[in-house]
């Protein structure tokens, strides 16, 4: 009985050891696990995403293609939000996120909605499209996937709606569940500390030579030059 008790006394004391060797090797939770978007070339952590694009209903902007990968939107400042069609609270917070989005659009924020239901149902198919009729959406919506639920929702909590903002960098900086007027102002606030910290576009090269550079009070600063056209 005594060798038996030692044996699993001892069984269980290199147990413990065991799992506290796993504990101690285990990366620690910290800034460089902040979720983000991958890649497009491939170099980052997070695997390449792949999402169903709904297909356009009547009132609502033509896809262009039938998928989008979530490395497309890398570089922007974009926001992921995920709905059900039959879900009330998401048909009254989705008008004021096409608000967000017509407010933003033109600075470089980008909105893909992610929609729960069930792409298979043509039932659930009609329905996604009845409500982004319904809710005037105007950006690209999707069929959202178990691999953008594990990476990006929240791990105990599916509900919906669930936005998620992304910074230019990819990282994700802004996670919320529900919708009222505070969760609006935190989520524009959020948008525009991004946008603020983002790289200007790049402007369209231009052809011409650029200009040399003019001394203030020279003769050129104050008559601008004028060129002699040629005669054929």
């Amino acid at each position: 009985m005594q060798i038996w008790l030692k044996s699993a006394v001892r069984a269980a004391l290199l147990s413990f050891a065991f799992a506290a060797m796993v504990i101690a090797a285990a990366p620690k939770l910290g800034l460089e696990d902040i979720p983000e978007l991958p890649k497009p070339d491939g170099s980052g952590d997070t695997p390449e995403m792949i999402v169903d694009l709904v297909q356009a209903a009547p009132g609502t902007p033509a896809a262009k293609t039938n998928t989008i990968k979530l490395s497309s939107l890398y570089g922007k400042v974009t926001l992921l939000d995920m709905f059900w069609s039959k879900c009330p609270h998401c048909e009254e917070h989705a008008p004021h996120v096409v608000a967000i989005y017509n407010q933003y659009r033109d600075k470089g924020f980008s909105i893909l909605g992610l929609a729960t239901d069930r792409k298979e149902d043509p039932a659930a198919v009609k329905s996604v499209k009845e409500f982004l009729t319904k809710t005037k959406i105007n950006y690209q919506v999707g069929f959202i996937t178990n691999e953008v639920v594990a990476y990006y929702a929240d791990s105990h909590n599916h509900g919906v709606p669930q936005m998620i903002l992304f910074g230019a960098d990819g990282k994700m900086v802004f996670r919320e569940i529900g919708w009222n007027e505070n969760i609006e102002k935190k989520l524009k606030a959020a948008i525009e500390e991004q946008l603020a910290k983002a790289p200007p576009a790049k402007a369209p090269a231009s052809s011409a030579a650029p200009a040399a550079p003019v001394k203030p009070g020279s003769k050129a600063s104050a008559k601008p030059t004028q060129q002699k056209s040629k005669r054929s």
